[in-house]
Formats: C-alpha cells, sequence, structure tokens
C-alpha cells in the first residue's frame, strides 16, 4: 500500500495523512536514512499508528504515524527464525540495533520541525505533525534548499585498514545502514585515524578507524538541526555496529568533538 497507509490483519485500515508522510519521508532522506516503502526493508518503515496489530495504546490523534527500523533480510529472517527466548544471538542483535535507530529517530526528528516520542524501551517511534501546516508550508521550501553541512573529504581509503573496512561494511549491511562511499553520500562514513601523540610508531596496534554519521548534503547546516541529527545518528551508529559485532570505543580528547573508533573483533 506503500508508505501513506498500512491495513493488517484484523485491524480496521487507516490511512496516514498524504502531507504528513511526505514531511517524515522527507526528513529521513535529508538525515540520509532509508525508507522501507510498502514495508520492504531495510530502511524506515512508516504506517498509521495502530494499524501494526500490537494492540497499542497510543494516542493516533496526537501520534497518527508510526515509525519502526527494519534492519537487513538476512537479520530480520535470522531473528524470527530464532524466536524470542531461543538463546540465539539474532533476536538480541536485531532489538539492538532497532533500538538504536528507533531511538535516534525520537532524537532528531523534532529538530526538522516532527514531534516525536518512544514511550517504552522496545516500542516504536511515534510521530505527530509538530507545528501547524502553514508553519510546514512555509519550512518545506527553506528545508529543500538549504545547503547542508559539509562532512569534509574523507581520508583516502588507502589509509583506511582493510580489515576495518570489510567489517564496518559487513556489520552497517548486516544492521541496514548505508554505508557513504564517497565524500557525499550519505551513511557511515569512515576516517582515518590519527596515530595517538607519543605513539610508537613501530608498535603493533590493532587496526581502527573512526565512524560517524554523514547525512545528506541537503540537510539544513543550523546548530539545532546538525547538532541533534548528529549526536542521536552517531550513538545509533555506535550501538548498532557493536551489536553486530564490531568492537566500538568512544574517544574524548580535550581540544575536539567526541569520536567513535570502531575495530575489527
Amino acid at each position: 500500500m506503500g508508505v501513506h497507509g498500512v491495513a493488517a490483519a484484523g485491524v480496521r485500515e487507516a490511512r496516514v495523512d498524504p502531507l504528513l508522510a511526505d514531511r517524515v519521508v522527507e526528513a529521513l532522506l535529508l538525515v540520509g536514512l532509508p525508507v522501507a516503502h510498502g514495508g520492504h526493508g531495510p530502511g524506515v518503515h512508516l504506517f498509521a499508528t495502530g494499524t501494526d496489530g500490537s494492540g497499542g495504546t497510543a494516542d493516533r490523534e496526537r501520534w497518527p504515524v508510526t515509525l519502526r527500523w527494519l534492519c537487513s533480510a538476512r537479520l530480520e529472517d535470522a531473528a524470527a527464525a530464532a524466536g524470542a527466548g531461543s538463546g540465539s544471538p539474532w533476536p538480541r542483535t536485531r532489538q539492538l540495533v532497532v533500538n538504536s535507530v528507533e531511538t535516534a529517530l525520537a532524537e532528531f526528528l523534532p529538530a526538522l520541525g516532527l514531534s516525536a516520542t518512544r514511550t517504552a524501551p522496545d516500542g516504536p517511534t511515534l510521530v505527530g505533525p509538530g507545528e501547524d501546516a502553514a508553519q510546514a508550508a512555509a519550512g518545506a521550501g527553506a528545508f529543500a534548499a538549504a545547503p547542508g553541512a559539509s562532512a569534509g573529504e574523507p581520508a583516502a581509503m588507502v589509509l583506511l585498514p582493510e580489515e576495518v573496512v570489510a567489517a564496518v561494511r559487513r556489520g552497517a549491511a548486516l544492521a541496514g545502514l548505508p554505508l557513504a562511499r564517497h565524500a557525499r553520500a550519505a551513511g557511515v562514513a569512515l576516517t582515518a585515524c590519527p596515530p595517538s601523540p607519543g605513539a610508537d610508531a613501530d608498535a603493533d596496534t590493532v587496526p581502527v578507524a573512526d565512524a560517524a554519521w554523514r547525512s545528506s548534503p541537503q540537510l539544513p547546516d543550523t546548530p539545532a538541526v546538525s547538532t541533534a541529527v548528529r549526536e542521536a545518528m552517531h550513538h545509533a551508529v555506535g550501538t548498532a555496529l557493536t551489536a553486530c559485532g564490531l568492537r566500538t570505543s568512544w574517544h574524548r580528547p580535550p581540544d575536539a568533538a567526541p569520536h567513535l573508533h570502531v575495530a575489527d573483533r
């Protein structure tokens, strides 16, 4: 049925306001997240609140849209086949990835003019219009035309440890997150880690890279928006990659923003 309405067995068919659906989809694309059109992932699945058969009690008037993160087909199928309580790691891996992305959605969507919340630790992200229709219409053009924050030219791929690049590619694919493959692409972006001050260049060290989220170049370059998206997605990337088997650690230098180191297990 597409992103504007989803029917579930045993529940009354409902449809999302097309204008609200378009605003949500536009916000997701500005951030760089894929949209699971028609429920086909990976990506953010958008549907009318109360139509997933979960029997939830969300206020449909206030929160007419529900968002769910769909991981890769491999992870979704493995988790479903294993089932809860089976002792298999796949259901927990899937839930950690889902929680990380859905929490990020609730954190950054308000900065893009939508109201959003997550009322349960493992619940979906609920979305409302946030502002009246006139304000939304006036702001839509500004969003589309605003220049995005430049993520900068990434370090040459030859400087990145091949085993780390391969591991991040596998982990991101399992989680359903896109990998930023060039300077203007959105997704998980890797850059080479500068050597630590005073480190012995000849010492054996574990190969690592810096990982971050790069949004679409069209994302508005305003502090409120860029900071909300960067911080929410940065943490989501770290949690998702850890859940998918990578070793991650946060580094907080005194003269720079925190950055995420990733390494193969």
